[in-house]
């Protein structure tokens, strides 16, 4: 049950398919034909409900129309032979920067500088400059602030998209400058974008399973639960202190992996919320505490130690 299973899973950059983003993508379409597509753009919604695959393909769209093998809009399908595609997967698109903390925990300044200096450079395409800016939540205070003014005053035919998770804010400062998108989807369209996503992959999973677990969370969440926890997914549930202590025996204290202790709690209150459904909101402000920490922990480099035993007294003050 290595972390290390997560990094199997298809990442959005190389995501050829698109589920479930029809009307967002025509909607954005309509709006740059016309050219009223905002030049900054805030995606916000659950971690894991396809955000950043679905930026992905529209800046796919927007990067390979002149392409011979332009992006299929009918099938919502990236062509895996054309030359964008290829480019922005290599890192080496003359008209597209990607800011992310694929490496780290956190988003940091010299990144931002980088980014800077694209949008400062001449561009051969169009004149188009595209920035994608993914996990947001993850940018820290000093590289928030040098990210400003690029965002408040850009180019017409430069376009910022933005993506951030909503359990965690942003710096208002930042928000505020850009328009704002909310990506949410009903348990059945949920369901219906998972069954199109596993077929990719040799997993199991019963109906049982998509209707608990579809009430609260994303498809990609659910994903990453599945290679993650295996078929131990209920003993973990009943008791998630005791496997968050055997992961950080398993991994050195120092490099204990973050993603997999936010999947663990998460999973853990939407357990909870399922069985008692009575103290939902009280369930629901223990998860976002612990998120919080988690967040701030990562964010600000802080003692993963500290952070363990805190959620274990969060947890233990519940019985």
């Amino acid at each position: 049950m290595n972390s290390q299973l997560l990094d199997t899973i298809i990442k959005p950059i190389n995501q050829l398919n698109l589920y479930g983003y029809n009307k967002i993508f025509n909607d954005f379409k309509l709006l740059y034909k016309n050219n009223k597509l905002p030049n900054t753009i805030l995606l916000s919604g659950a971690k894991g409900s396809g955000k950043s695959t679905f930026l992905f393909h529209f800046i796919n769209f927007l990067l390979s129309e002149n392409e011979n093998l332009k992006y299929l809009y009918d099938n919502y399908k990236i062509n895996a032979g054309n030359s964008s595609f290829n480019l922005v997967q290599n890192g080496t698109h003359s008209n597209f920067f990607l800011l992310d903390s694929i490496n780290s925990d956190d988003i940091k300044i010299d990144q931002v500088r980088k980014l800077i200096k694209f949008v400062s450079k001449t561009t051969f395409y169009k004149g188009i400059k595209i920035v994608l800016i993914d996990n947001a939540e993850n940018l820290n205070i000093n590289s928030s602030n040098a990210l400003l003014k690029s965002i408040e005053e850009p180019n017409p035919e430069t376009f910022f998209f933005i993506v951030n998770n909503d359990s965690y804010n942003i710096p208002y400062t930042l928000k505020s400058r850009c328009v704002n998108f909310k990506v949410h989807f009903t348990a059945e369209e949920k369901k219906s974008i998972f069954k199109k996503i596993v077929s990719d992959y040799n997993i199991n999973y019963t109906e049982n399973d998509l209707d608990r677990f579809f009430l609260f969370d994303s498809p990609g969440n659910f994903l990453k639960y599945l290679f993650l926890l295996g078929d131990n997914n209920k003993n973990i549930c009943s008791n998630v202190l005791h496997y968050i202590s055997f992961l950080v025996d398993q991994n050195n204290k120092s490099t204990f992996d973050l993603r997999v202790l936010s999947l663990l709690i998460e999973n853990y209150y939407n357990e909870l919320a399922i069985k008692d459904a009575e103290f939902i909101s009280y369930y629901h402000k223990c998860r976002t505490k612990i998120l919080n920490l988690i967040h701030y922990t990562k964010k600000f480099n802080l003692d993963k130690k500290n952070l363990i035993f805190s959620i274990n007294q969060i947890i233990t003050n519940e019985k």
